[in-house]
């Protein structure tokens, strides 16, 4: 006889082991397949949270009177103190009799250099409806290094500079933080005469048109 034929041959599994074995094959894959199931999910879950997390703190774009800003449209603007280029001191009371857009900046802010640069071929309109603007660094430009709000608003404004309905000025630290507790890079507010806040929003560059309504609508 050969070596060959001596040879064991391999033992096959019974039907009783071929179906344990299958149904263990198929368990294994079920937990697997909810494995990667559950880690789809969680990232799901995470970027919503992240997409949620970040709409709700980047901008104030939008808010006419949102939570997301703590003055809403229909309250009394309150009062603050403003020190102008000029030296003067200002507050927000002393500014009721004229409808005013204060408008909070910080001087490395690209969004507020655009809104800048819009503004001046806005304000005129908005003087024609009433409205001046007054538009103030945030208290220490948030605590970042900035231009000085003069070089900034010369530069940017070009010619408009000297528009008297248009003033330049610095928020003390308890303006900034009331009207911007969030320390957004800008954010303005639209108040009427009466001194009641009847628009919020950010980035004039790029939300002129509805400033330019809501101001038509105190006309």
């Amino acid at each position: 006889m050969s070596k060959a034929s001596t040879r064991q041959r391999p033992l096959r599994p019974t039907g009783a082991a071929r179906r344990r074995a299958e149904a263990q094959r198929h368990k294994r894959n079920r937990l697997l397949a909810g494995g990667s199931i559950a880690v789809v999910l969680a990232l799901v879950a995470l970027v919503i949270a992240l997409h949620v997390t970040s709409s709700g703190s980047s901008s104030a774009s939008g808010s006419s009177g949102s939570s997301a800003v703590s003055l809403p449209v229909g309250t009394t603007a309150p009062n603050g103190a403003i020190t102008t280029l000029a030296g003067k001191s200002e507050t927000v009371a002393a500014l009721r009799g004229k409808p005013t857009l204060i408008w909070f900046v910080t001087t490395w802010c690209s969004s507020c250099q655009a809104g800048t640069q819009a503004m001046a071929q806005n304000v005129a309109t908005l003087a024609a409806d009433g409205v001046r603007v007054v538009e103030v660094e945030n208290y220490a430009d948030l605590g970042q290094s900035g231009p000085a709000m003069g070089t900034f608003a010369k530069t940017l404004a070009g010619s408009a500079f000297t528009n008297p309905d248009w003033t330049f000025g610095e928020a003390s630290s308890t303006l900034t933080h009331t009207y911007n507790p969030k320390a957004y890079l800008d954010i303005y507010y639209l108040i009427n005469a009466k001194g009641k806040i009847t628009y919020v929003n950010s980035s004039p560059g790029s939300t002129m048109p509805q400033l330019l309504g809501a101001a038509k609508a105190l006309a």
